[in-house]
């Protein structure tokens, strides 16, 4: 059934003077043109991208040959470079982690997901360069949460607005990969990083628009329902998450350069390439001046109807 709600269509492109958005879906996704990266980028230029980057919550570079410095400094215009998201790091500008899938290494990033909600305060975004592609395949998909959002029901977004959801690292493939590093760092991990809370809508303050803040890789249930409803109800969003009105699938060129807003957006590596060559340099950022995000007022523990 298509959507009932307005689609609120404005050419927010137009706003902009020096830089050119094209919009790639309704609402999400943008080209950006008449910017070189290569270059030092002026104040405005940098004003606008971070506004392009709120309003279409991802957005797109062509091939650009920029240098691992200068990719940093593309992060940073976005908020202070982030401590990472646990990937190996270049050997000669640790800011920026690199994924290498090949023979040896498959592809695993395959599922649907939002960069590190297992803390308090995940990162605000990523800008990725894949610096080597695969004869075919090894696209990335990204879904718009507010247009997800949008999209339901007034009675649904009700219901869910009150909600809370745990997060942990522990359900996802973490751990398999700490466990490979060895116990201590599995234990530290532990230690160091337990489940946390967040609203199951959250709000992104910069654009103003409510997300839902639910992914297949880190969210463990939702709280203070029963927990055969809060099982149904986790999983009927995480479908709901991907429709394809919600989606932008980006097919890549070398030197390409895409950068998500990590709370309105998730994303999909698609793994199809293997045993081929791919090469993702990213560089992980924070809001300018972030604190952890709060959750809503907590429903009242359900009974449960159970005598088990």
């Amino acid at each position: 059934m298509a959507n009932t709600t307005p689609m609120k269509l404005i050419d927010v492109a137009r706003r902009y003077k020096h830089i050119r958005p094209v919009p790639r879906m309704p609402n999400f996704a943008a080209w950006i043109e008449g910017v070189d990266l290569t270059k030092p980028l002026t104040a405005p230029v940098k004003a606008e991208l971070r506004q392009a980057l709120f309003d279409f919550e991802v957005i797109f570079f062509k091939p650009q040959a920029i240098t691992p410095q200068q990719h940093v400094a593309l992060g940073k215009v976005f908020g202070p470079v982030s401590s990472g998201s646990y990937f190996d790091k270049n050997a000669e500008v640790p800011e920026l982690e690199m994924i290498v899938s090949d023979r040896e290494r498959p592809p695993q990033i395959d599922n649907w997901h939002t960069d590190i909600s297992w803390k308090s305060n995940p990162p605000l975004g990523t800008a990725i360069q894949i610096t080597q592609t695969p004869p075919a395949g090894g696209n990335t998909c990204w879904s718009s949460t507010s247009k997800a959002y949008e999209w339901l029901s007034p009675d649904m977004k009700k219901y869910l607005d009150k909600l809370s959801a745990v997060h942990s690292w522990e359900v996802s493939g973490f751990r398999e990969y700490l466990g490979s590093k060895g116990d201590d760092a599995l234990i530290a991990a532990i230690k160091a990083f337990k489940p946390v809370e967040h609203p199951v809508v959250r709000v992104n303050p910069d654009s103003g628009r409510k997300c839902l803040y639910v992914n297949a890789d880190f969210t463990r249930k939702i709280v203070g329902i029963d927990r055969h409803e809060a099982r149904g109800i986790l999983l009927f969003l995480l479908d709901w998450l991907k429709r394809p009105e919600f989606m932008v699938h980006h097919q890549w060129e070398a030197g390409g350069i895409a950068i998500w807003d990590n709370r309105s957006t998730q994303h999909y590596a698609v793994a199809d390439y293997w045993p081929h060559n791919r090469v993702n340099q990213r560089v992980t950022f924070d809001a300018p001046s972030a604190g952890p995000v709060s959750a809503p007022a907590k429903r009242k523990p359900a009974k449960s109807k159970s005598k088990a």
